[in-house]
């Protein structure tokens, strides 16, 4: 680990592209993202400047068309033999990585949720879906990347830069979590 960082201050990158640290595994998600895509974009909070993907809820539309989302939670068991059956043979390194990050972040989400009295997170008005699914995906990317296996890291010090501030500066659950 590197020296102490200043939390308020990241290290300055140029062009950075900091998804090309941990080799995304190719997932076949069939029709589901242009499913997904349609959805967001019939929601009445769509901004056509912003990618569908980019939409509070598109990780609940995704988890719901791969049977993931239930009733307003994620299903792990559902998850992890989707992950295990759906990832491309030379990915499948990555699957315990992504179902532990799952674990942890529900965990680490559900504990602040209860913490604060929260049950559930209800529909936010004028969007169409909870925060929830949208708190967890986020979580799980983040801990996906500090937890990236070997051999879909690239070693490079930009990422290794990257990988300790967020270490050192970006906590569990690694996204905001929304006041009710």
């Amino acid at each position: 680990m590197m020296g102490a960082f200043n939390c308020s201050q990241p290290p300055k990158f140029d062009n950075f592209d900091i998804s090309k640290c941990c080799r995304l595994p190719n997932i076949n998600l069939g029709s589901v993202v242009d499913k997904c895509h349609k959805h967001v974009k019939s929601l009445k909070s769509h901004n056509a400047n912003y990618p569908a993907y980019a939409h509070v809820c598109y990780p609940e539309c995704i988890y719901r068309e791969t049977g993931s989302f239930i009733d307003g939670d994620i299903q792990m068991e559902t998850v992890r033999n989707f992950l295990q059956n759906n990832i491309e043979q030379r990915d499948k390194i990555i699957v315990p990585t992504i179902v532990k990050s799952f674990e942890t972040c529900m965990t680490n989400i559900k504990n602040t949720m209860q913490a604060r009295g929260i049950k559930s997170y209800p529909k936010i008005d004028g969007l169409g879906c909870s925060p929830y699914a949208s708190m967890v995906y986020g979580c799980v990317n983040a801990e996906t990347f500090l937890h990236c296996p070997p051999e879909m890291w690239q070693e490079e010090s930009s990422c290794n830069v990257a990988k300790n501030f967020a270490l050192q500066c970006n906590p569990l659950p690694h996204v905001p979590l929304p006041m009710i």
